[in-house]
Order: structure tokens, then C-alpha cells, then sequence
């Protein structure tokens, strides 16, 4: 009896500690934002995008050595890796970047809350996720919480002259979804790191012949050492330390569970809207702020489906 007590708190405490390295990731993603949208005003959107990933590749690469580990993917998962790869780094990121910088910041953050949906419905439909209603009771809460931070904020939403933008944000936060649903299958062989590296360096090998054109015509001359440590952050931080993380909190507590942490990052942007601008929240959005917690306690007091072993 004790044993078995022993190893529930153990478990526990685990979860506990991928709960607190998840909002350890919406933090530096609240913040990312804001960081881009500075960072445009220097570098086109895309070359800004293939400099961190080529970063944060060649850093990511390094620590799988370091660990004297090898990237080794069997022939016949290659398909699967580079497809991850494509559709995690290549494709979402062209979305994201894009559309970030053709939208407001409350239409991005609205649109990307979607992801945890996108996220479970992928799970459930490629049986990766047993189907809970609680879950998805949990997300959707969530959802109308990031919907009442990002409505009732001062930027506020705007649809129709942005609307392509929009559809480039829905587009990355499908992405999103679906790769955190997919990247379950190769998990159990290939653990968090490998996978990760593995997925980061097709992506980026893939990134860098489309974004040639936009390379060549950066203005590279001039930009200011502030800049580059803004890079960095968002290279090394904002992707190669919390790409491992939501990697590692897949293979540990599946796909919902990980997802609907997303929905945090609003929190994360109100809480630094406050603190360092002094923009008072309203009554609505600290509403919100609570239906996005509900939401995600909701989604993680549900015992998170064993990960499939192939």
C-alpha cells in the first residue's frame, strides 16, 4: 500500500513539474509577440524567421550531441519525420509570421486559441485521443475565455481588411494542432530531443530555398546589437527551449492535455499589459481569465490517455 502511494505522489509531483514547464512556455510565447512585432521593424518578417530557426537549429543539434546522441531516424519513418518537419517549422511558421504581421495582435491571439481544439479533434480522428466530453468542455471554456480577454482589450479585434492575415492565423494555429496530434506517433521511439531536432532541421532545410528572395533583399547593414539579442530570445527561447518542452509534455500527458495550455499565453500578454504599461484590465477580461483557468484545470483533472505504442 505504500509503494503504491509513493509512486501516485510521484506521478504527481511529475505532473506538476510539466505544468509548470508548459507555463514556463506561454510566458515566453506572451511575451514573443510583442518581441516580433519589434523585430519587423527591422527585418522582413521571413528573413527574421529563417535567421532564428537556422539558430535554433544549429543549438538544438549541438545539445543532441552533447548528450552523445544521434539523429538516426529508420528509413521507413523518414517520410513522417520530414512531413512533421514541413508542417511544424515550414508551413506554420510561413503562416504565423505572415500573418502576424498582416493582422492586430488580438485577432492573432483569438485565432491561434483555436490550435487546442484543432489539437484534440486531430487526436480523437487519428485515434491518438480517446474522446472525453469533459475534455472538450474544458477546451471550449477555455476558448471563450481567450474570446473575452481579446475582445474586451483596448487593441480590441478587428475582422475584414485583415481577413488575410486571419486566415493565415487559423491556418497556423491548424497546423499547430495537427502536428501536436501526429508528432504522438514517433514519440515513444524517438523521445522528446531527437524528435524535436530531427523535425527543426528538415523544417528549416526546407525553409531556407522558399525564402531566398526575401534574404536577398534584407537590408542587413545597421541593425542594432538590441536587435540581435531580440533574435535570440526568439530563436533560442521562444523556439528551441519550448519546442522540447511541448515535445516532452506530449509524450508524457497526450495531446489535450499539453494543447489547451496554449490558450494561457492571452493571460500572460494581459498580466504584461498591466504590469509594464499600466493598461487596467476590465471586469470582462478578468472573467475571461478565470473561464481559461477552469478550462485548463477542467482538461488536466482528466487522467491523460496512455501514449500508443506502435
Amino acid at each position: 500500500m505504500r509503494s503504491t502511494c509513493y509512486r501516485v505522489v510521484v506521478a504527481d509531483r511529475k505532473r506538476y513539474v510539466i505544468d509548470l514547464l508548459l507555463l514556463s512556455c506561454v510566458t515566453i510565447w506572451g511575451f514573443n509577440f510583442p518581441v516580433m512585432k519589434v523585430m519587423y521593424r527591422h527585418f522582413h518578417p521571413i528573413a527574421f524567421n529563417v535567421l532564428r530557426f537556422v539558430l535554433c537549429s544549429a543549438a538544438m543539434f549541438l545539445a543532441l550531441r552533447f548528450r552523445g546522441e544521434r539523429l538516426n531516424i529508420d528509413r521507413r519513418d523518414l517520410p513522417g519525420v520530414l512531413w512533421l518537419g514541413f508542417l511544424s517549422n515550414t508551413l506554420y511558421q510561413f503562416f504565423f509570421v505572415l500573418g502576424l504581421d498582416r493582422t492586430r495582435a488580438g485577432n492573432g491571439a483569438l485565432l491561434m486559441a483555436l490550435s487546442p481544439v484543432f489539437a484534440y479533434l486531430t487526436g480523437v480522428l487519428l485515434k491518438r485521443e480517446r474522446f472525453s466530453s469533459d475534455v472538450l468542455t474544458g477546451i471550449i471554456l477555455s476558448l471563450t475565455g481567450v474570446a473575452s480577454i481579446v475582445l474586451f482589450s483596448s487593441n480590441g479585434v478587428s475582422f475584414g481588411s485583415t481577413w488575410r492575415g486571419d486566415l493565415m492565423m487559423i491556418g497556423a494555429a491548424a497546423c499547430w494542432g495537427w502536428q501536436s496530434a501526429q508528432s504522438i506517433r514517433f514519440l515513444p521511439k524517438y523521445g522528446a530531443l531527437r524528435l524535436t531536432v530531427s523535425t527543426m532541421i528538415a523544417g528549416t532545410a526546407m525553409m531556407i530555398p522558399l525564402s531566398i528572395p526575401w534574404l536577398v533583399s534584407q537590408a542587413w547593414s545597421g541593425i542594432a546589437p538590441q536587435v540581435w539579442l531580440g533574435l535570440g530570445y526568439s530563436g533560442l527561447l521562444s523556439i528551441a527551449y519550448c519546442y522540447l518542452v511541448w515535445t516532452y509534455a506530449l509524450s508524457r500527458i497526450g495531446v489535450s492535455h499539453t494543447a489547451v495550455f496554449n490558450n494561457v499565453t492571452p493571460i500572460v500578454a494581459l498580466a504584461g499589459g498591466w504590469f509594464l504599461l499600466g493598461e487596467q484590465p476590465s471586469g470582462a477580461q478578468l472573467a475571461g481569465v478565470v473561464l481559461v483557468l477552469v478550462g485548463v484545470f477542467i482538461v488536466r483533472s482528466r487522467k491523460p490517455m496512455p501514449v500508443p505504442e506502435e
